[in-house]
């Protein structure tokens, strides 16, 4: 339910009033100044006119938001705005005029005066009503509209985390299901290799299920569990893999997204080692670089080996994930060189 905006808060209550205050001086001034009233005739006459109609103004508030247009036909708006004129009006005049002619009832003067500015002050009357009817009317559009953002902005939040949700789904099934391959083959040749390879991959996925899917995790965690996956698929291709990494203190506190590392790795090994005949290593360099953690991954490959066809979904998902996080398409860097593919992450550095 909208609040009506003259007591959202202190501020606005205050503007309101203040502005009365001042419509009240330059009635006291044309009263005093220019029709030559006494001084307390003055005061008494635009007090008592102005602070009625301020407390009247009030009330027009909910006229205004029982008929908005969009739950009402123009015609009935009309008629509701016009009834409530009337009502103002009346009301406005007769306790003001009353009240005045009680208090003054000797000055003669005066009371003439009062009796012929009846038609003024019935003008200036709907003049303000008129003012405050517009004023109330943007009011109420501008709480929509501002509702209105909030609604979009939440909207926008819960569909950008249903995304990443959708995006970090994609890499576990991939990896879990070339894992269980592995070890199904693995039960067969070398049962106890299957055996060690099954309970990293528990480790690996007890990690991956733990994390908030949208949340970000300390750099040093990441790459234990990328070690981990590692270790994995070492257990199955042995001394064709190998790996180093070369982190400095002051990057592994780093924040970054959840699992964002590990579609890299998997690259690696999916298009170096499965069609190398010789050993592949896979070097990862981490450096700070002005606001952004620069993770450098690199590992070499045989260049006239056959490449491996894939969907390309690990690089498109780490890319698209970036974007949606940090609203920049250009965090992720490809090099692929004669022998070495390179592929470099900027992290911006968040708080923690």
């Amino acid at each position: 339910m909208i609040q009506h905006p003259v007591f959202q808060s202190r501020k606005i209550l205050g503007t309101y009033f203040g502005g009365w205050i001042l419509i009240m001086g330059i009635h006291f001034s044309l009263l005093y100044f220019l029709y030559h009233q006494l001084l307390l005739v003055s005061v008494a006459d635009s007090v008592i006119f102005n602070g009625l109609y301020s407390i009247l103004g009030l009330m027009i508030w909910y006229v205004v938001r029982f008929s908005m247009p969009r739950s009402n036909s123009s015609y009935s708006m009309l008629i509701n705005q016009v009834a409530s004129l009337l009502i103002i009006m009346v009301l406005w005049i007769g306790i003001s005029f009353s009240t005045l002619k009680f208090l003054f009832d000797r000055e003669i003067k005066y009371l003439i005066f009062l009796d012929g500015s009846i038609p003024w002050r019935l003008i200036s009357g709907i003049m303000l009503y008129m003012l405050l009817v517009l004023i109330y009317y943007l009011s109420i559009y501008y709480q929509n509209l501002q509702e209105k953002i909030r609604d979009e902005s939440r909207l926008n939040e819960a569909v950008r985390e249903s995304e990443l949700n959708l995006l970090k789904s994609q890499i576990n099934p991939h990896f879990l299901f070339n894992s269980l391959n592995s070890i199904s083959s693995l039960t067969i040749t070398d049962p106890s290799r299957a055996q060690e390879m099954t309970v990293k991959l528990s480790d690996f996925l007890r990690y991956s299920v733990s994390q908030n899917d949208t949340g970000f995790s300390e750099l040093d965690r990441e790459l234990e569990n990328i070690v981990k996956y590692l270790d994995i698929e070492k257990t199955r291709f042995g001394t064709k893999l190998s790996y180093d990494f070369d982190v400095p203190e002051t990057c592994k506190k780093a924040l970054v997204p959840v699992m964002i590392l590990q579609p890299l790795y998997e690259n690696a090994v999916k298009h170096g080692v499965y069609e190398s005949t010789g050993e592949v290593t896979i070097h990862t360099r981490v450096k700070k670089d002005q606001k952004f953690i620069e993770i450098r991954i690199e590992n070499n490959f045989e260049p006239g080996a056959p490449s491996r066809k894939g969907a390309g979904i690990g690089l498109r998902n780490i890319r698209e994930r970036l974007k949606l996080i940090y609203h920049d398409d250009s965090l992720v860097q490809i090099r692929k060189q004669e022998s070495n593919f390179v592929v470099t992450v900027c992290i911006p550095e968040k708080s923690q």
